[in-house]
C-alpha cells in the first residue's frame, strides 16, 4: 500500500483513486450492495481517510451516495454508462493540472525563468484535449475494458 498525504488539497493521484474507486462499485452494484470507505481503501492501495476525502467530493457531485450506520457505506447514484471521466475530474476540484510536473522543471535556472509562460500555454492546451477526452470515455467503458481483459 502506498503512503499518501491526506491533505484536504486534491492531487493528481486522487483522479486515479477515483477512478478504480467508481469501477469497484460498478461492479458492486450489479449486487446492489453498499461498500465500506476501508474495503475501497484497501481495493485501490490507499489509506481510508484519503478514500473518504475523495467519496466526499464524489457524492458532493452526486455521483456516490454514502450511507451512515451499520448498513451503511457507498454505492453509485448514477448508472456507469452515465459518468463521464470528465465528471470525476471536474467533482475532485483539482487545484494542480495532471501535468505538473512540467512545471515543477521550471525552476528558477537560466532557461527555467524564461520558460515558464510556454510551459504554461501547453499545460493548459494540454488539459483542454485532455478533458475532451475525458468527456469521450464512462465508468462503464473502464469496467468493460478492465475485465475484458482478466477474460
Amino acid at each position: 500500500m502506498r503512503n499518501e498525504r491526506c491533505g484536504g488539497v486534491a492531487t493528481p493521484r486522487w483522479f486515479g483513486y477515483a477512478l478504480q474507486s467508481l469501477v469497484y462499485l460498478a461492479q458492486r452494484s450489479e449486487f446492489d450492495s453498499r461498500c465500506p470507505s476501508g474495503e475501497i481503501a484497501d481495493i485501490v492501495c490507499t489509506e481510508a481517510t484519503l478514500m473518504r476525502r475523495i467519496l466526499a467530493r464524489l457524492a458532493k457531485a452526486n455521483i456516490v451516495e454514502a450511507r451512515e450506520g451499520r448498513d451503511g457505506g457507498y454505492f453509485l447514484r448514477k448508472s456507469p454508462e452515465t459518468i463521464t471521466l470528465a465528471e470525476v475530474y471536474r467533482a475532485l476540484e483539482m487545484t494542480e493540472p495532471l501535468c505538473t510536473g512540467l512545471m515543477d522543471t521550471a525552476s528558477d535556472g537560466m532557461i527555467g525563468m524564461e520558460i515558464k509562460d510556454t510551459f504554461s500555454e501547453i499545460m493548459k492546451e494540454t488539459e483542454q484535449l485532455m478533458m475532451v477526452v475525458l468527456e469521450k470515455r464512462t465508468v462503464a467503458d473502464l469496467v468493460r475494458q478492465v475485465y475484458e481483459v482478466k477474460k
